[in-house]
């Protein structure tokens, strides 16, 4: 165990342990330099002797150092000190869901929906960049006081079995038994569709308090993720919304090709359900048993003899894996009956008359709201300042495409607006701010400021928060630095110039002269501190000028054979021209251009050849 008052990187004190996991623990430290805390995975020793074990570590950092997002817990610096390796993440003040769970029971369904949402975006974002987690569990997602979400954990597994959940790596087998997709249970490869499982058993626990399975062992566990249907939520909270258990069944699929196909998905039935409009990818039963609409098939669970809908996103629904399913239940005939009345047969009433609406999510307005007026509807628009989507571009629609609809009945639209009203952003950190207001199409500027509170604290704003602007427009975010002055831009300055300037801002400039193919000679190239780094007043800072292209010896290659002599040539770093010359030894070069001394690097070197 690591002692309270060790450093890491002669930077990190430990102050306390946080937590003790199955191959790590974690402790709160300060980091000295910025002044602020954070926290510190240390690997268990008989762990970093392990080359596997020091692989999974390495690729946590990695992955998470890779993810800047406002619902991912920072990756700042990660190391190998005191026989063993260490990650330094963001220390984020709060408690893990499974200890809110534990101690709550049940949590109401628009908190569990929310939790889930903000949850579902950082998977979209973490598999964009090709990172899948295989560990989406409540233990591995943080809540703040003020409501904050953090999913923690990348690219780890554990290779032993946990007291309470069972964790698990064997061979292909990555990740916590109670929350196995049924691909990962079977050692199959997985995808993004993995964790869209995994997070709909985190969010069937938040809705009830219980997983859907339980087991004496993870392997027992596991095959009920495969084989058994989950037990109706509603048997322990009656009152569920519809539309939430529709998302949980629709993420609880075991048909990978049914279920719901990215974490986008899933959370756009999630703000779907938040701000009560149908749902735009699970199918959501009626309300009313006689209402004209088709009923979703069911499934029966012949031990408990309970009947389940088999809730699915209907715009990829396999009907036939769902009838091979059934058949093999003995339950062919209830199919059949979902089929003759999915299918309109049985006739309908007078009225007026009803036709299909087009489906318009993704276009823009004009284009959506011309094919829905083309088709006999009236149109109605929302606009949606929080959408990451291209301006005017159609995010939600209600009714959903494909629904039956009476002409001449009115479509609401949610479009995404061309403005944005700027968020409450005083007093959070810079990064969180930062990549929310890129999420809006808004361009960020950041001014370091002389300040006490914890650096990359925002400090102010311009505009103002609550302010209404254009996508596209520059937000200015004052920024806590330490005391200190941020190192100016001086790249294809002239030496001199660049000089006076890093002078003026209390610098004192050590010229490094640099080759440089690119930059003119006696040009500025760079520093060291890079631009914008906060330094101290009357630090030196290393301004390195370009000496123009790098000169390099000729080698001879005279006497070689023309390929010997163009690699030579290559490996010194210069091209070839080749003159062929008659009457002289055939593939031998006689003679060079120039014969020695030095040229610069990427230049050309003519060499003669007899023919």
């Amino acid at each position: 165990m690591t002692q309270v008052g060790a450093v890491f990187a002669d930077r990190y004190e430990i102050q306390r342990e946080l937590a003790r996991g199955g191959m790590a623990d974690v402790y709160l430290a300060v980091d000295r330099q910025l002044r602020r805390n954070v926290a510190v995975k240390v690997l268990f020793a008989e762990f970093a002797r392990d080359p596997s074990f020091v692989e999974r570590f390495r690729r946590e950092a990695q992955n998470a150092a890779s993810l800047n997002h406002p619902n991912i817990c920072a990756v700042y610096d990660w190391g190998q000190e005191r026989g063993t390796h260490y990650i330094v993440m963001e220390y984020v003040e709060g408690r893990s869901l499974r200890e809110i769970v534990r101690e709550q029971g049940p949590l109401p369904a628009m908190t569990a929906a929310r939790i889930t949402a903000e949850l579902a975006d950082a998977l979209a974002f973490a598999h964009r960049r090709g990172v899948v987690h295989r560990d989406v569990k409540p233990g591995n997602v943080l809540c703040t006081a003020t409501g904050q979400v953090k999913l923690t954990d990348f690219g780890i597994a554990a290779n032993q079995f946990d007291a309470n959940e069972g964790l698990t790596q064997t061979g292909s087998v990555m990740g916590t038994a109670t929350y196995f997709s049924p691909e990962q249970a079977q050692g199959h490869p997985v995808d993004g569709r993995s964790d869209v499982y995994s997070l709909g058993v985190v969010l069937y626990e938040m809705c009830t308090g219980v997983p859907p399975f339980t087991g004496d062992s993870p392997v027992a566990v596991a095959m009920k993720h495969v084989r058994e249907v989950p037990p109706p939520m509603t048997d322990r909270v009656p009152d569920l919304p519809r539309p939430l258990l529709a998302i949980v069944g629709a993420a609880l699929t075991k048909d990978v090709a049914v279920r719901y196909q990215s974490a986008e998905e899933l959370r756009t039935d999630l703000t779907d359900f938040g701000r009560g409009r149908p749902l735009t990818y699970a199918y959501e039963p009626p309300a009313d048993p006689g209402a004209h609409t088709p009923a979703p098939p069911t499934v029966a669970v012949a031990r408990e003899q309970q009947v389940l809908p088999a809730v699915a996103p209907t715009r990829r629904r396999n009907w036939s894996g769902i009838v091979a399913a059934v058949v093999g239940l003995g339950l062919l005939a209830a199919v059949i009956g979902y089929l003759l009345v999915g299918t309109g047969g049985g006739g309908g009433g007078g009225g007026a008359a009803t036709v299909e609406v087009p489906g318009v999510i993704g276009q823009p307005f004009d284009q959506a709201s011309g094919a829905l007026t083309g088709a006999g509807f009236t149109v109605s628009r929302l606009d949606d300042e929080q959408s990451a989507q291209a301006a005017g571009t159609v995010i939600g629609q209600d009714p959903a495409g494909g629904r039956l609809a009476e002409k001449g009945s009115a479509i609401a639209l949610t479009v995404a607006s061309n403005d944005v009203t700027l968020p409450p952003m005083v007093g959070q950190d810079f990064d969180s701010v930062s990549t929310n207001l890129q999420r809006r199409s808004l361009v960020v500027e950041r001014r370091n400021v002389d300040s006490d509170k914890p650096p990359g604290t925002v400090l102010a704003t311009t505009p103002a928060v609550g302010t209404k602007v254009a996508r596209g427009s520059t937000v200015v975010l004052d920024v806590a630095a330490l005391p200190g002055v941020d190192v100016p831009a001086v790249a294809g300055k002239p030496q001199q110039e660049a000089i006076d300037i890093l002078r003026a801002a209390g610098f004192q400039a050590v010229v490094a002269p640099q080759p440089s193919p690119t930059t003119p000679e006696g040009e500025a190239i760079g520093t060291l501190p890079t631009v914008g780094t906060r330094a101290t007043r009357g630090a030196s800072v290393t301004l390195f000028v370009s000496s123009g292209p790098e000169q390099v010896p000729v080698p001879s290659v005279t006497g070689q054979t023309t390929q010997n002599a163009v690699n030579t040539l290559g490996a010194a770093g210069f091209g070839t021209v080749v003159q062929l010359v008659t009457g002289r030894p055939p593939g031998v070069v006689f003679d060079q251009s120039p014969r020695g001394g030095t040229l610069p690097r990427g230049d050309a070197v003519t060499i003669f050849v007899g023919v």
